[in-house]
């Protein structure tokens, strides 16, 4: 099973640690293309690291300024697997070049059902379900699919994603410290929300880890995601190697449905 793991990287050193208990394939979020995550790299530092299974991360909104600026950074890639990404220029700009590479489409909040999965299926190698789902609803679409896809099983799930900078405009505003990350709390709800941002926007997570680790049944799936962003590499390797842990974790969407997403209506 842990082969079939797919687990972002923080820190360039926590790789040999995650090979002993088996995981060989990793996401590096590539250093000025991506938002949301606590550790970047430049795509040196990735294509140096040997023996491991390597996806680029790429998933800022990109302007025509990034788009021409990634161009020529892929021009020369070499030693990756695949390019893992959220705006459709990064398709693009890997068919213009003809890159040899897979590519896994991850727009976090659009792959809702299955006429949208097979459609994107057609142009790309993989794409991420996405994390507002109920297990049932997971199922269904994992099987319909026509291609293996990948599914988040554990970490902290993506809710928004801004291009501006939330963050900082908000301690500007009210005269207040900046904090990044932060801990947000909705008066009303008392939902929480951990925030981040970079000089391309913020993006906002879930307040408690997802723990879907019982998808892990599924079949017609690629790979299973852990997002190891704002965990530890001791919490995330417990989990793995199913150790009792102590970290505040909830279910998701997996057994509430949501009512904001187009809904899939069987034929």
């Amino acid at each position: 099973m842990e082969n079939k793991f797919l687990v972002n990287i923080r820190k360039i050193e926590e790789i040999e640690e995650y090979k002993k208990v088996g995981i060989t394939t990793f996401l590096f979020p590539l250093n000025s293309f991506c938002v949301g995550y606590d550790g970047e790299f430049s795509l040196k530092e990735i294509e140096d690291i040997i023996e491991a299974n390597k996806y680029l991360l790429i998933n800022r909104v990109l302007d025509c300024e990034a788009v021409d600026s990634l161009y020529k950074i892929l021009r020369d890639v070499k030693n990756i697997k695949g390019i893992i990404f959220e705006d459709i220029a990064v398709y693009n700009i890997t068919k213009k070049l003809n890159l040899n590479v897979e590519l896994i489409y991850f727009p976090n909040h659009f792959n809702t059902n299955v006429s949208t999965v097979n459609f994107f299926l057609e142009r790309v190698d993989s794409v991420f379900i996405a994390n507002e789902l109920t297990k049932d609803e997971i199922n269904y679409i994992t099987e319909k699919a026509n291609k293996e896809v990948v599914v988040q099983v554990f970490g902290y799930n993506q809710t928004m994603y801004s291009r501006r900078k939330l963050l900082t405009n908000f301690s500007r505003e009210f005269l207040l410290p900046l904090h990044n990350p932060n801990t947000l709390i909705e008066k009303v709800s008392k939902i929480s929300f951990k925030a981040i941002e970079n000089e391309y926007g913020t993006v906002l997570y879930s307040g408690k880890i997802f723990d879907g680790l019982e998808l892990l049944t599924l079949s017609n799936v690629k790979y299973f995601y852990i997002n190891t962003t704002f965990i530890s590499l001791e919490d995330v390797i417990n989990t793995i190697k199913k150790v009792k842990t102590e970290l505040n974790t909830d279910k998701g969407f997996l057994e509430k449905e949501t009512i904001y997403k187009l809904k899939e209506v069987a034929k």
